[in-house]
């Protein structure tokens, strides 16, 4: 009888400790993703090896094997032996497929970056039932190992914290839940689930209730858990990223105005910090650039004898600012100003125009590329030839055609046509802005 009572509790716990499992959340923690390009892949992988460890020392996590996921990404490359993005699966869209790929829950993916001497840790813990992030997390640090493992140490504790909160755990130990006046039927599943949902009040619960019963008894109640779950989860991160997201999936929501004020605000304060002195000249009132070009031409007339060759030109460009759209749909500035100009037809003709110039170059998001712009220009000129046989000069009419590219570094490039009356000539520039 001793021996049956043994093994009766011994039973009992293993049972116990499996069901506490069932009810933790499956988790992958992905490879970093190195943006500043200047950390060593054998840091990284311990980093991101640490980065396992602290998650699974919470106990709230189960912690999906590197091995298992290495072994799953070898399947995935074959799978996808054509895209270059799952060699090393630090790509978004290759870490939701290797999570699915894995029976995950949540994914957690990390990026570091650097600017102005400072890197930054910042990871997203993704629901992949939804393909979406559901909390974000960001860490400065000086660019060393102690300051690295430190930097892992405060995230952790912030993303759990949040997680935790979201899904109703400090919640429901500091205070117990209400229950609602409204008792479910125990004879209806839609109730059950119900009732189940409030008991947890998490987003996951309440997603799968909505999944499960759209139209279901507490499809209301739900939608408004939700809303407010996420706005406070969007009020805790208060990052663009988290109010951006929240906008997105309620934008007729509880904080709908809170949000958009603050994602505003946010996104500002971000582009602000971004901005180096090269950036910042970018944005000024006034813009000053100096170019030099090369380009074949195919001008001819019978009179000067002139034919196809190669042109040179250089030139200084005075451009003011007379409208601006900082955010948004065809987000750019809208440029005004003048020029002078030398253009050579190498070997025999000489135009010295001044044009006048309109610009409108829109902003992009590219962390090389600043704004891509369209150009015209058009203006008075004085061509003077000097061939073998005879020397001319006469005024004619100058125009430009082309598109700029401008540079974080204030470095430009251009292409495009230009000449006096018909095309005479398609160019290719470089310069800078002073």
């Amino acid at each position: 009888m001793k021996k049956f009572c043994i093994l009766f509790v011994l039973f009992l716990s293993f049972c116990y400790l499996f069901a506490d499992d069932d009810d933790k959340i499956k988790l992958a923690v992905m490879e970093f993703e190195d943006m500043s390009g200047t950390i060593e892949e054998n840091i990284l992988a311990n980093a991101t090896e640490y980065l396992r460890v602290v998650f699974a020392s919470t106990n709230r996590y189960i912690i999906i094997s590197k091995d298992r996921q290495k072994d799953t990404i070898k399947d995935m490359r074959k799978k996808f032996n054509t895209d270059p993005s799952y060699k090393a699966c630090t790509d978004k869209n290759c870490q939701i497929q290797l999570g699915q790929a894995l029976s995950a829950d949540l994914i957690v993916k990390t990026t570091i970056t650097s600017f102005a001497g400072l890197y930054t840790l910042s990871s997203e813990l993704i629901d992949l039932e939804k393909e979406a992030t559901i909390i974000a997390a960001k860490e400065d640090y000086d660019g060393s190992d102690k300051a690295l493992k430190t930097a892992i140490d405060k995230l952790v504790e912030k993303i759990v914290k949040v997680e935790t909160e979201v899904n109703g755990e400090i919640a429901s130990q500091e205070k117990p839940k209400k229950q609602k006046s409204k008792a479910p039927s125990s004879n209806s599943k839609d109730a059950a689930a119900c009732e189940y949902a409030r008991q947890k009040d998490s987003s996951i619960t309440w997603k799968t209730y909505l999944d499960k019963y759209p139209n279901g008894e507490c499809a209301e109640e739900a939608k408004d858990a939700l809303d407010s779950i996420a706005c406070k989860n969007a009020e805790t991160m208060n990052t663009a990223q988290g109010w951006q997201q929240y906008l997105k999936e309620f934008p007729n929501g509880k904080c709908e105005f809170e949000a958009e004020e603050a994602f505003a605000k946010e996104l500002a304060a971000q582009d602000a910090e971004l901005h180096s002195k090269a950036d910042q000249k970018l944005e000024g009132t006034f813009s000053g650039r100096w170019n030099l070009g090369l380009g074949p031409t195919w001008f001819y007339d019978p009179d000067l004898h002139s034919s196809a060759g190669i042109a040179f030109s250089t030139g200084f460009d005075f451009n003011f600012k007379v409208f601006s759209k900082p955010y948004g749909v065809g987000a750019g500035n809208l440029f005004i100003g003048f020029g002078f100009d030398l253009v050579y037809y190498i070997p025999e003709e000489l135009i010295l125009p001044i044009m006048a110039n309109f610009a409108y170059e829109f902003k992009t998001s590219n962390k090389i590329l600043r704004y891509v712009g369209i150009l015209f220009s058009a203006g008075y000129g004085n061509l003077f030839y000097f061939g073998e046989v005879y020397r001319l000069y006469f005024p004619v009419f100058e125009w430009e055609f082309g598109m700029n590219m401008i540079f974080h570094n204030k470095f430009t490039l251009g292409l495009g046509f230009e000449g006096p009356w018909l095309p005479s000539r398609f160019y290719l520039n470089i310069g800078t802005i002073f």
